[in-house]
């Protein structure tokens, strides 16, 4: 019987170490992002703020880079940045119907990393055609605006594509957890995408 009881405390021990060790793995994942939470907040404002004058070409490529440093680290480095891969903005280059609820806008993402958002039909009336810069880097579309700026950036996961070989069509989830659904009118061609 002593044997017996001895056999349950020292389960009761496993299962306090096991139990012990799981809330540290917990605590230091959360941890973990609360830093590189932090480390890419601290990174996008030193982009934001890093020239007085900057356009928004110049915001959405040093959101982009510092994004992409942080995707390419897989923790938090804001030291080492990359500028998007053009191959990324050609193979979304084009005109696009952009439909999010009951609110369609015909977008050009130009190859360049200009954008123009025009309302479409189903948009109420007077609303204003939009423009700014676009970048890809990783998963994920980053957006600065000629007019007002946004902050935190517009940094927009590509959530769901097309099947493979089929590129008529993506879809963005925005900050507030909606989604875009962009649909291809017409892929631009350009002597900027055509070279390798």
């Amino acid at each position: 019987m002593h044997d017996r009881k001895s056999g349950g405390r020292d389960t009761n021990w496993v299962l306090i170490g096991v139990g012990c060790i799981v809330a540290l793995l917990l605590l230091f994942t959360l941890a973990y992002k609360v830093m590189f939470r932090k480390q890419m907040v601290n990174c996008l404002d030193r982009a934001a703020t890093a020239q007085q004058a900057t356009t928004p070409l110049t915001s959405v490529e040093k959101y982009a880079a510092c994004l992409a440093s942080n995707i390419e680290a897989g923790k938090p480095n804001a030291g080492r940045a990359s500028a998007p891969v053009q191959s990324a903005r050609c193979a979304y280059a084009g005109v696009w119907n952009s439909q999010r609820g009951t609110v369609s806008y015909e977008v050009t993402l130009e190859p360049n990393g200009r954008f123009t958002a025009e309302p479409g039909s189903s948009t109420p009336l007077n609303t204003p055609t939009v423009t700014g810069a676009w970048a890809v880097t990783g998963n994920v579309m980053v957006w600065a605006y000629d007019r007002g700026a946004v902050w935190p950036p517009d940094l927009n996961p590509i959530s769901a594509q097309t099947e493979k070989g089929n590129d008529t069509g993506f879809t963005l989830t925005e900050v507030n957890g909606s989604t875009t659904r962009y649909t291809l009118i017409e892929r631009t061609k350009s002597e900027m995408c055509s070279k390798k």
